[in-house]
């Protein structure tokens, strides 16, 4: 019995999916990173803000998508062929599969 939500998918779809959201993450961290690039050269960093330094706030989101491209591709690589997976709606929501609070869901 399975208990909750949960999805089988297959390897080569789940491997796709992965890389996927690999590519949604290496696109976000370059977003974030042309946007760093834009302060530093208009030298904000000097300036005081209530909600701190805006170039430390947009490279700690920059490093998250990088951890979580670097983490997707890791996961792709390794997966093992020919096997289905039974994905819960948070390893779902991971993969954008499933959208939450800003999420990024995929069309079908």
């Amino acid at each position: 019995m399975i208990e909750g939500l949960k999805v089988c998918i297959p390897t080569v779809e789940l491997r796709e999916l992965c890389i996927a959201s690999a590519e949604f993450h290496h696109e976000r961290a370059a977003t974030y990173d042309a946007q760093i690039n834009n302060l530093k050269a208009a030298q904000v960093e000097g300036m005081k803000y209530t909600n701190g330094n805006p170039i430390e706030s947009l490279t700690e989101r920059k490093d998250e998508h990088e951890a979580g491209e670097m983490e997707m591709r890791f996961i792709a690589k390794y997966l093992k062929d020919g096997e289905e997976y039974l994905l819960s709606r948070d390893e779902m929501l991971s993969l954008g599969v499933v959208g939450g609070q800003g999420g990024r869901r995929r069309r079908w």
